[in-house]
């Protein structure tokens, strides 16, 4: 199977299997919880995805993620490129004041009281009733929505927390040295068609990536798109330890 035909189909079924993992991927609970000191089963679940990238990187974006798979459906009719890089600090904006808004209802609440992995679900189940079928289909809308103004997965460049917080593990993971999945390219075999950057689910211009040797970017969610277009197989995927001297921030 091809691998970009793969990736769409674990996308599809992450996607079909939202109604259950909705609150499981919800920033909002996290803070909710921590309002009564509880850690939640979000809480959990981007605690795990954080480790993970110290490893896998933005494998979970690129992969797995259910809001990256109607993006980019929603890419199929707006594929425009995001290049504004205000829109990526905004979100870091808004990512430093949850992460306050969370250690101060934690504070408040006197530190973790209990630990609940079905926090809100009824019987593991997130979308159970009427009220949690309209948020999920609100919540869907605005995504999809903001993927069509801004372009190719919109929402994750505007406001996602769990990018910014693989994009962190990532920056630890390149400066300790920890070995992982990354791509490497071969320079020297590259004919500069630009497909890669063209096919680029993150609007990356990965054809200077290649020329300059510099595959380490903070955006990248290892898609592959860019391994897929190219007709030289200058692109690949390797699993080693980061070239510190050929890092991008991103």
């Amino acid at each position: 199977m091809n691998q970009q035909k793969l990736r769409r189909l674990i996308l599809l079924i992450s996607f079909l299997l939202l109604p259950v993992t909705f609150f499981y991927l919800s920033p909002v609970l996290i803070i909710e919880g921590a309002a009564s000191g509880i850690v939640t089963g979000s809480a959990i679940i981007f605690t795990f995805i954080f480790l993970f990238s110290l490893i896998g990187g933005r494998l979970w974006c690129g992969w797995i993620c259910p809001f990256g798979s109607l993006q980019d459906l929603a890419r199929e009719v707006q594929g425009k490129r995001v290049t504004n890089p205000w829109i990526d600090r905004f979100r870091y904006g808004l990512f430093v004041l949850w992460i306050l808004i969370l250690l101060a209802f934690f504070i408040r609440a006197g530190g973790i009281t209990s630990i609940e992995p079905f926090y809100q679900t009824t019987n593991g189940l997130s979308v159970a009733g009427p009220i949690e079928l309209t948020v999920f289909i609100v919540i869907l809308f605005i995504i999809t929505a903001i993927a069509l103004i801004l372009g190719r997965r919109g929402m994750c460049h505007l406001f996602c927390p769990i990018s910014v917080l693989m994009i962190v593990g990532r920056k630890i993971r390149n400066a300790i040295g920890l070995p992982g999945l990354q791509l490497t390219a071969h320079s020297e075999d590259c004919i500069r068609c630009g497909r890669c950057t063209k096919e680029c689910s993150q609007s990356l211009d990965v054809l200077s990536m290649v020329e300059q040797g510099r595959m380490e970017q903070a955006e990248c969610i290892l898609c592959g798109a860019c391994i897929d277009a190219c007709p030289k197989d200058v692109i690949r995927f390797s699993f080693g330890r980061p070239d510190r001297k050929k890092s991008i921030t991103g």
